[in-house]
């Protein structure tokens, strides 16, 4: 949890980035409405990326991401979790929660991230139904977004895989070693990143796939910054998929 808590605090209002994307509104078996961006491709497509925020900033670190995706024939769709961006509501709203005291805090967080897993269950169910039986589904998870990521490839035919300065517990690193590590997998971390790198580097050395690859930057910066630090990474990722998505 402490790893988590320390990204949380930094930010949550809406990035400057313009969206062309669809607003979707992706509603649960319990009623509680789901935020997304869809970027749909002009082209006949069966590729697809699900894009999984970082939890100190919302779907919208993914716009340019999602653009260029689209331009290359991929659909990608990019999330709000519940009690961020648009898909926070009264019961569920991680900026409310940082000011709760930290036993409260920890329940609440629980409470609510709890629910994740089977909301991106089904906004992978969406992007499963445009691309078709016969489709191709990558994902990328930012940070708290990458053992989402895990959660989902355990249980779905996720074709490729992208960890985005996202640290993860040994448990999930030993699931990707057992489970996932013949997929295709992009590694993003800061050096300077703590945990995150140190479980990337982890990451990187049960991996099994050829096509596998571990991005590192000096420094600390986490997640959406190395963004806009560097302005070619975006095009690397992109492209990254591009070339990885396949059948």
């Amino acid at each position: 949890m402490k790893p988590l808590l320390k990204y949380v605090s930094v930010l949550f209002s809406a990035l400057s980035c313009v969206s062309y994307a669809e607003n979707l509104t992706l509603t649960t078996e319990q009623g509680f409405e789901l935020k997304a961006d869809y970027y749909s491709s002009e082209k006949m497509a069966n590729r697809a990326v699900l894009m999984l925020h970082q939890c100190n900033y919302n779907r919208t670190m993914y716009d340019a991401i999602g653009e260029q995706l689209s331009q290359k024939g991929i659909h990608a769709l990019s999330l709000d979790f519940r009690g961020f961006g648009e898909s926070a509501n009264e019961e569920f709203n991680a900026e409310k929660i940082q000011s709760l005291p930290r036993d409260k805090m920890r329940a609440a967080w629980s409470k609510m991230s709890e629910s994740w897993p089977k909301d991106v269950q089904l906004a992978y169910d969406h992007l499963k139904n445009k691309v078709g039986k016969e489709g191709v589904i990558g994902v990328i998870g930012a940070s708290c977004g990458g053992s989402q990521a895990i959660t989902l490839a355990q249980k779905n035919p996720i074709k490729v895989m992208s960890f985005f300065s996202s640290g993860q517990r040994d448990e999930n690193v030993a699931i990707y070693k057992n489970e996932l590590a013949k997929k295709p997998t992009l590694i993003i971390a800061s050096e300077g990143d703590g945990r995150t790198f140190t479980s990337a580097q982890a990451l990187f050395k049960v991996a099994q796939n050829p096509n596998t690859k571990l991005l590192s930057y000096k420094g600390n910066a986490h997640g959406y910054p190395l963004l806009d630090s560097d302005k070619q990474l975006t095009n690397y990722i992109v492209q990254w998929f591009d070339d990885q998505l396949v059948q």
